[in-house]
């Protein structure tokens, strides 16, 4: 039998499950340098345990069960009896991997399969008591305090649930059922205190109808008014009480409505009690579970009301439909500049305000809308505690990770292409970057190796980097690597400077290790992470320096909908440069070039750069007429080199919407796409990384 995937209940359980096994990747990693942490162990244990309501509510017995497991020994951590050791990580790593291939097959329909039984008796055995030698917190036994509240009506409310095992212990803690030394435990109330003590695990009839009295209070249903019993409790007439009510009250004690019941279900259907007991759990250095009541009706009803008034804040709304918009407001920009350009021609001032206030709402709109499908970078940032710390202890390396602007936005689209590319850059950074922590010490440094990551908007593109403070390159072993490997002879490869010399680690079979692994040294991840961001109109820059360490920028668009460009002429066609590509534009005396191995070069800012001209390559049926000797050039950025592009014309930068190329050019080498210019006409705009590879070995 397959779930349906178009159940409400279900979908608010995968969103709400999908941000908490998200918190627990990261969450998990910290605990591990922090053991003691109790917002952690606290935070981590409300994981599981939400979780596992979740999918006992939809009957996922599978995920229940290893949840179930999993928050008991988290409860066993929080209270102190263990401490979490790397060993003990490693299980709970796994436990987590088991839970995310379950909830994926949840998202697919289907119900999740068991867990494998031996982690599942792993966790068990952290459940056992630890033998002598074990480090042991000293925890005074915790004492069960049951307040009720002086009001006649109360509403059933809790901020932790009690599940069915909590009841339970709340039973053998009134009866001392396995308190060391003693057989008793206390129920006190704001004026009578009751001591029940027993043997076994049967209750009496006058310690449970004691129980029913300090739950209901004076304002019980059915409850008479109270009268003094020979023990001095006060206890009621609870032979009154109807069926439903008792009902009502065992609903209560073993949190049915409420341990698997999503908070969103309980705002909208559950009515308020008479009369309950709110179960709250309050952080003390003895970790005494309390359980108290709302101390005013007004209290309590306010709870529902701001779950309701949270749950209408948001929608979900399904990424197509954003695409569709997005796709819209692309047309609406096309629009836009192609009014533009007209009012140009009329020189009316009422039409000139009228088309000022549409690029102003246009471009709110445009903004609006790329808003809706941001995501922050945390997204992708969240994954790489887990990648660091798993990487770094099967190299036995001390490593730690830093993230930065994690809050910053860009496309989801961008969020998702950005992932493998940022995991290929991380695990090199982790392998080759950083040092052995022996080697770091001999050369005055710390045993444990830093890797920063970091996000950061810049106008409408975002930086991102990813810095070690490791061995850092070496330029001149990269030469001699490149030698060796007859990407280029001696001569060529003494003419690189430093920062193209770090870019040969892009080439396709370029390494620099030794031994292969499954880790790297295979020649293959770098110039899958080149091609990956060049397909995202971004370009990536390294910086080195010997013994302090190694940096990676990447350089992207907030969006990969609408491109800022600029637009040039190659004899009568419009081409469109992605403006984050383009470097620089200056006029060129063709008197100042010189020809080196058999390609034009230009001299720009004391650094030699190669000189394409364009129309050589995309307008083939140009035939230039009485040129001047001044020409027009524009420096891009390819990948890690910069190279001179000439073309004919410079019109302007322009918004763009790309669009994607009909069936006669689809194919083509060296086009990302067309788009509409503002005078109507269709203008091709241009790849780069692909354009270079497939013609500039052409000699010209």
């Amino acid at each position: 039998m397959a779930l349906d995937t178009e159940d409400e209940i279900l979908q608010d359980f995968l969103v709400e499950a999908d941000e908490i096994l998200e918190g627990l990747n990261e969450q998990l990693v910290e605990l591990e340098s922090q053991p003691q942490n109790s917002e952690l162990l606290n935070a981590i244990f409300r994981g599981f345990h939400t979780i596992k309501g979740g999918a006992g509510f939809l009957s996922l017995d599978a995920m229940v069960t290893l949840c179930h497991k999993g928050e008991d020994v988290f409860n066993i951590l929080r209270q102190g009896d263990r401490i979490v050791d790397a060993e003990m990580m490693d299980t709970f790593l796994k436990v987590l991997d088991i839970l995310n291939v379950m909830f994926e097959e949840t998202k697919s329909g289907e119900y999740p399969s068991p867990a494998d039984p031996e982690i599942l008796n792993n966790l068990a055995s952290y459940l056992a008591p630890v033998n002598e030698a074990a480090p042991i917190v000293d925890i005074p036994e915790p004492e069960i305090i049951v307040e009720t509240a002086q009001s006649d009506t109360h509403q059933a409310s809790s901020d932790d649930d009690i599940t069915d095992e909590e009841f339970e212990d709340l039973l053998n803690q009134l009866h001392g059922d396995g308190a060391p030394g003693t057989s008793t435990s206390s129920i006190s109330t704001p004026t009578t205190a009751v001591t029940v003590a027993a043997e076994n695990d049967d209750i009496t009839e006058e310690e449970f109808e004691a129980l029913l009295n300090q739950l209901h209070g004076d304002g019980a249903p059915g409850v008479s008014s109270p009268s003094p019993s020979p023990s001095g409790v006060s206890t009621q007439n609870n032979d009154d009480i109807t069926e439903e009510e008792f009902e009502t009250l065992l609903d209560e004690l073993q949190g049915k409505n409420q341990s698997v019941v999503p908070e969103k279900e309980i705002s909208k259907t559950a009515p308020a009690a008479e009369s309950s007991a709110e179960v709250t759990t309050v952080p003390s250095p003895t970790l005494s579970p309390v359980v108290e009541s709302p101390a005013s009706t007004a209290d309590v009803a306010a709870k529902p009301a701001a779950a309701v008034k949270q749950a209408e804040t948001s929608v979900r709304v399904d990424t197509a439909r954003l695409d569709d918009i997005m796709n819209m407001v692309g047309e609406l920009v096309l629009v836009r500049n192609r009014i533009n350009t007209l009012e140009a021609t009329f020189e009316n001032e009422e039409m000139a305000k009228a088309v000022n206030n549409l690029a102003v709402v246009t471009a709110d709109l445009q903004n609006a809308v790329m808003k809706t499908r941001m995501q922050p970078i945390k997204k992708v940032f969240g994954r790489f505690p887990r990648v660091v710390r798993d990487l770094a202890r099967s190299l036995k390396k001390d490593i730690q990770l830093e993230l930065k602007g994690e809050e910053t936005d860009l496309d989801k689209n961008l969020v998702e292409a950005l992932a493998d590319p940022l995991v290929h850059l991380v695990r090199n950074a982790v392998d080759h970057g950083v040092e052995m922590p022996d080697v770091r010490e001999k050369s005055g440094k710390s045993r444990q190796g830093l890797i920063v990551l970091a996000a950061a908007q810049e106008g409408d593109h975002i930086l991102l980097t990813i810095s070690d403070d490791g061995a850092g390159m070496d330029a001149n072993i990269l030469r001699q690597k490149a030698v060796e490997k007859g990407m280029m002879d001696e001569e060529s490869a003494s003419r690189l400077t430093d920062s193209e010399s770090y870019a040969l680690i892009f080439a396709p079979g370029f390494s620099m290790k030794q031994e292969i692994s499954d880790i790297s040294g295979r020649g293959v991840g770098m110039d899958v992470v080149k091609t990956s961001i060049a397909k995202l109109n971004g370009i990536i820059d390294i910086t080195s320096e010997i013994g302090i360490g190694t940096t990676l920028s990447i350089k992207v668009p907030l969006t990969l909908a609408i491109m800022p460009t600029l637009m040039v002429m190659l004899g009568d066609q419009i081409f469109a440069f992605p403006l984050v590509s383009v470097n620089e534009i200056f006029h060129l005396d063709l008197a100042n070039t010189n020809i080196v191995d058999g390609q034009q070069t230009i001299m720009v800012r004391k650094k030699t750069l190669p000189l394409f001209y364009l129309r050589k390559w995309l307008a083939n049926s140009f035939t230039p007429s009485g040129k001047s000797e001044i020409e027009h050039v524009v420096i891009v950025n390819v990948g890690t080199q910069r190279v001179g592009f000439v073309v004919d014309q410079l019109i302007g930068q322009e918004e763009v919407v790309i669009k994607p190329l009909g069936a006669l050019l689809q194919g083509t080498k060296g086009l990302a796409g067309a788009t509409i210019t503002g005078d109507g006409r269709i203008a091709l705009i241009l790849d780069f990384p692909e354009l270079m590879n497939a013609y500039a070995n052409r000699g010209y």
